[in-house]
């Protein structure tokens, strides 16, 4: 593949047609019988099937899935057929099929039964599509220079998928890899006031801020009020005549090479009750600790960072768009993670992210917000796990439409002024906080805001979002009172002004 944008025919998660589509999802969900040598064969892939159990995601039925409570979710899709509570489906190629009753059960073949085989062989699912973009983007990006080729075991990718309707072909989805961040580190320096200093360069953090980026240049994009340019651009006018929203049928993917770090990697056992292996975490001077356990002397004096886990869970109710973009565009929420740490307990994850914080309608959110389950699918890795120790302190950032990719220093928190032949020289991150208030700033001047122009400083920026905080003050108030902790703020390095 020679572009970041990949439109290769698949089915799995894709489809001709509505119809089409569901035809295809009631052919591959098979429940598990009820014979030890039919376990026996699927038992090496009970973990995956147990992820599509707990998020079967399937293009006819994304629209429903997001809409719905995920309990609900699951159990409209018993009575269509889909999956069933206890019953264990598998949404796999044509080759993990076997025919009951050594296939006296099985009606004659005809050449549609065996052009239908042939098409199920040549299925590629979402979590190999997602994967397979993650590779080429980061092969791509890489140019052939094996230097930071380990940096890639810690990738944390956001991927755009769309549907056309218009295609030519007769399949009608386009992924997009959007944004891209690589790391495992955190900054363990003092606190800094200016917003220079990039503080958490975990993969999924960084290619979150680099989603941010790319975001601010989509809306620059819509600013310019070019036809071609508001056809390309992936927002669009919301219902409410104020904001800007995601394109219909446009969907937001995670493609994880690790699992977030946190209470999915402590968690022990699924309990009721709430213990500090479940509760928030935060990473500070160099270790993971449970925010419980750190005195408010360290954290209000040393950098720490939330843990991604944390993090997961907040974006499920918050969007990843974040307080500032909050003035201007509507939640966004990531529709699904696909994860490749072979080590994860996927069910697990889907606990600790989905199930902690339950805040549906009627529970105090503002109307524009609610909290939306993510699906977690298991992946194929495109790196080993573990990286050299010369990659143990960088990370790397690209986005849509950058030229190419930046390098920071994870223990400096800056970027190098030349990735090619890296030294002592740095300069601040495009990612950091100060580069984002000033792409902020850039679009609400083109966009005559000029309200949100007069706002003095990144911290006003961000509590004048009132339905934002409102729904913030919701969550963090629901992880408190279910004593997960009381979510650690850093207001101060917040007040600066440029």
């Amino acid at each position: 593949m020679k572009s970041h944008s990949v439109a290769v025919p698949q089915q799995g998660l894709c489809g001709t047609t509505t119809e089409g589509k569901k035809a295809f999802l009631e052919r591959n969900l098979l429940k598990m019988p009820g014979k030890e040598d039919e376990g026996r064969r699927v038992g090496h892939r009970s973990r995956l099937a147990v992820s599509f159990q707990k998020g079967q995601l399937q293009s006819a039925w994304k629209e429903e899935l997001q809409s719905k409570p995920f309990e609900e979710a699951l159990s409209s899709s018993d009575s269509a057929g889909g999956v069933q509570q206890g019953k264990v489906p598998l949404s796999l190629a044509a080759s993990f099929k076997k025919p009951l009753l050594d296939g006296l059960d099985q009606p004659e073949d005809s050449v549609a039964n065996k052009q239908t085989e042939k098409n199920q062989e040549n299925e590629i699912f979402h979590q190999q599509r997602c994967a397979a973009i993650t590779s080429d983007m980061c092969d791509m990006l890489l140019g052939g220079d094996r230097s930071y080729q380990g940096c890639m075991s810690s990738v944390a990718a956001f991927i755009m998928e769309r549907e056309v309707e218009n295609s030519q072909s007769p399949y009608k989805e386009t992924y997009e890899l959007v944004a891209l961040g690589t790391g495992d580190i955190c900054y363990e320096g003092w606190m800094e006031f200016n917003g220079r200093r990039v503080h958490d360069m975990h993969g999924m953090v960084v290619a979150r801020r680099a989603l941010l980026r790319y975001f601010y240049k989509q809306l620059l994009m819509y600013c310019s009020q070019d036809s071609t340019a508001l056809e390309k651009c992936i927002f669009c006018p919301a219902g409410d005549g104020i904001h800007l929203a995601l394109k219909p049928k446009y969907f937001l993917h995670l493609y994880l090479s690790r699992t977030p770090s946190g209470a999915s990697e402590n968690f022990q056992t699924v309990s009721s009750r709430p213990n500090p292996s479940v509760g928030l975490h935060i990473s500070i001077k160099g270790k993971l600790r449970p925010v419980s356990y750190c005195r408010p002397s360290v954290h209000s004096a040393f950098v720490y960072c939330v843990s991604g886990s944390d993090k997961l869970t907040r974006w499920s109710v918050l969007g990843v768009q974040g307080a500032l973009l909050s003035h201007i565009i509507l939640p966004v929420y990531i529709t699904s993670v696909v994860l490749a740490d072979p080590y994860q307990d996927h069910t697990v994850l889907h606990e600790v992210v989905n199930d902690r914080v339950q805040l549906g309608p009627g529970n105090g959110l503002p109307k524009l917000y609610s909290q939306k389950h993510m699906y977690f699918f298991e992946g194929p890795p495109i790196a080993p796990l573990d990286a050299p120790a010369d990659c143990r302190s960088l990370s790397l950032n690209w986005c849509g439409g950058d030229d190419m990719l930046e390098l920071v220093n994870g223990t400096v928190g800056q970027a190098v002024r030349d990735m090619t032949n890296p030294g002592d020289q740095y300069r601040p991150s495009r990612l950091c906080k100060a580069a984002m208030w000033s792409m902020f700033r850039k679009v609400v001047q083109e966009m005559k805001r000029e309200d949100l122009a007069l706002l003095p400083t990144y911290h006003k920026g961000k509590v004048q979002a009132e339905a934002y905080q409102s729904a913030k003050l919701q969550m963090y108030t629901q992880l408190r009172l279910q004593d997960f902790g009381k979510w650690p703020q850093k207001q101060l390095v917040d007040n600066f002004a440029s």
